[in-house]
């Protein structure tokens, strides 16, 4: 059988996310995650750090009384961003706690945050060697 070369995608090239609040959600993920809005309107914003791409994140605004995410469903458990740096990975580590985002967790396998942004929906930040392997002993962000 004929290995498949076409038709495969090359990179993921955006999430779109539903929220509650359109303003509070820009702000979250402009302020504390880092990325630049690249454009909003009719109930939508798009925002990304990717000079190559016109987006990395959408978010679509729904009424502020509509369901949040639910771990108990199927759907998306994550979204994650990969750090440059351990050093990179804590300072976005203290803009989270500054900010008073909710940490959802960390990993005792890998350099990482799990927290969730205003409307629940959980996300990562993770630093990781591009050789894949690990450190000994594994950097610890302060909790």
């Amino acid at each position: 059988m004929a290995t498949q070369t076409q038709g495969i995608p090359t990179q993921l090239g955006h999430v779109a996310l539903r929220v509650r609040d359109l303003d509070r959600a820009v702000q979250f993920y402009s302020d504390v995650v880092g990325l630049t809005l690249r454009h909003r309107g009719n109930g939508a914003a798009f925002l990304g750090n990717r000079t190559d791409a016109s987006h990395e994140l959408a978010l679509f605004s729904l009424p502020e009384d509509a369901d949040g995410p639910n771990p108990e469903q199927v759907g998306m458990y994550h979204m994650a961003w990969e750090m440059a740096s351990f050093e990179e990975l804590e300072r976005f580590h203290d803009r989270l706690l500054a900010s008073g985002a909710r940490i959802a967790g960390y990993s005792d396998r890998q350099c990482n945050v799990m927290f969730l942004d205003p409307d629940g929906n959980e996300l990562e930040a993770f630093w990781e060697l591009r050789d894949g392997t690990k450190p000994d002993p594994l950097p610890r962000l302060r909790r």
